[in-house]
């Protein structure tokens, strides 16, 4: 019972990682199980080696023709980074609050739903010392939530694009003098204005598409000088932080004065959507570091980085355009 209990614990924890997938995946498993002794001479154990590869993938190759990768392999490669590239009293953590966020997704009742997401942030980070919990809680969640936002919203304009315009996109990108590719050298062709000449390639591209054409449009406003991107970010970061108070705020309205916000559904939205920037930025921090990852330190080098990427642009003219090196910064590239 105990090693069948084991295995069931492991596996849930393998459905509560499917679900920070953006898209999910159907996971389930029988209720049988067969379970040998340790030294038994013939049967089949059920080991954590079953369910995760720890084979290093293979490289990638840049000119590789692309091949469909399942949604399966997808997640179990990221529960293998979990497992892979932290202590294992951090790992026990993680997978802890990976969870607690997972009831959010089983739930149907909205009430259930935000406590377990909350829940699931409060074991994640480290208890707070002599401040209120929320601003402890605030102060170390953020960061992690608005780190990497250029990059999502890079990629998420070009995962738009790419269906209908691979082949067009592809064509201008090679054009350009860079050695970045995919979204990486989309973010240099929408943010330098040395790509003029391929802007303007790519405004011709999108003429049919007043929508993708606008979404392009935003994305170069956003970032069109030192100036914009300070203020990109400034909004970003007040916002995050402001619906961090307010998740907090309907929370303890559930919790002790039983009142429902009639807010609730779009607060549970975007609190799941951060839970979920949060973790992949704690995941791909930890990835880069040769030794197994305290979660404490990684949540703490992520605030320390994004204080340093502020004071980077804060110092710089405002009405300065964009240079490859800020791009690199801004897409977490460096």
């Amino acid at each position: 019972m105990v090693a069948m209990d084991s295995a069931y614990q492991f596996l849930s924890g393998q459905r509560a990682i499917s679900f920070l997938d953006p898209y999910g995946m159907h996971c389930e498993w029988g209720d049988t199980m067969h379970v040998t002794l340790l030294r038994a001479k013939s049967g089949h154990a059920i080991t954590k080696a079953d369910f995760l590869e720890n084979r290093p993938r293979p490289p990638l190759r840049i000119n590789q023709s692309s091949r469909k990768v399942t949604r399966a392999r997808t997640i179990s490669n990221y529960a293998a980074d979990i497992a892979r590239n932290f202590d294992e009293t951090s790992t026990e953590r993680l997978l802890s609050s990976i969870r607690t966020a997972a009831l959010a997704r089983t739930s149907f009742n909205p009430e259930n739903r935000l406590i377990s997401l909350w829940s699931a942030i409060e074991v994640l980070l480290s208890e707070p010392r002599e401040v209120a919990r929320i601003v402890h809680y605030a102060k170390l969640i953020v960061p992690c939530i608005v780190m990497r936002h250029t990059r999502r919203q890079v990629i998420a304009v070009y995962n738009e694009l790419l269906p209908r315009y691979r082949n067009r996109l592809n064509k201008i990108s090679r054009d350009m003098e860079t050695e970045a590719h995919g979204h990486d050298a989309f973010a240099e062709l929408v943010f330098l204005n040395q790509n003029d000449e391929y802007q303007k390639r790519l405004c011709d591209l999108l003429t049919d598409n007043p929508l993708a054409l606008h979404r392009v449009f935003k994305l170069q406003r956003d970032y069109k000088t030192i100036g914009a991107v300070n203020s990109t970010m400034d909004d970003h970061y007040n916002r995050v932080r402001w619906q961090i108070h307010r998740v907090y705020r309907a929370r303890n309205q559930l919790v002790h004065a039983g009142l429902m916000p009639s807010y609730l559904e779009s607060v549970i939205l975007n609190l799941a959507e951060y839970y979920r920037s949060a973790v992949v930025t704690i995941v791909g921090r930890a990835k880069k570091e040769e030794e197994l990852s305290d979660i404490d330190q990684v949540v703490s080098e992520i605030g320390i980085k994004y204080r340093i990427l502020r004071n980077f642009f804060s110092k710089t003219k405002a009405d300065t355009p964009l240079r490859k090196e800020h791009v690199s910064r801004l897409m977490d590239t460096r």
